[in-house]
């Protein structure tokens, strides 16, 4: 379904995204409190990180499959570019932010995580909707 209005998809996509990451910390914080006791603290983060991803992850997938996107693509095939991108996004992430880091040792990790972020989430819609919808 071909919308008229370029704008819609991604103010869509826009909220799809910030709904997803309200159950990535939301789940975040439930993991680690039910996991911290059984778990040393270390172990509790990851799980608890690696959990919550996953499943703020299949939300964001969801969302954007039957209402971002309006999809027809085989669930299959977009999962898998899906799961691809994503992967690919959080390794660029990761490295982007220890090149900046390194290249300006005075600059806070969270000043560096910033844009990088956000010049992710626009390749992401564009990645996304040029390949997985």
């Amino acid at each position: 379904m071909h919308d008229p209005n370029p704008a819609r998809p991604f103010g869509r996509f826009t909220v799809s995204s910030l709904l997803s990451s309200g159950v990535d910390l939301a789940a975040f914080a439930v993991l680690c409190r039910l996991l911290e006791g059984p778990l040393p603290t270390g172990a509790a983060i990851l799980a608890a990180t690696v959990a919550a991803r996953v499943l703020s992850s299949l939300v964001n997938y969801l969302l954007n499959y039957f209402l971002v996107f309006h999809s027809k693509a085989s669930y299959g095939r977009s999962a898998g570019l899906y799961a691809g991108i994503t992967v690919g996004k959080t390794l660029c992430s990761a490295l982007l932010v220890a090149a900046a880091a390194g290249a300006l040792p005075a600059l806070p990790r969270l000043a560096a995580k910033i844009p990088v972020d956000v010049l992710l989430f626009f390749v992401n819609y564009l990645l996304q909707k040029r390949f997985v919808y």
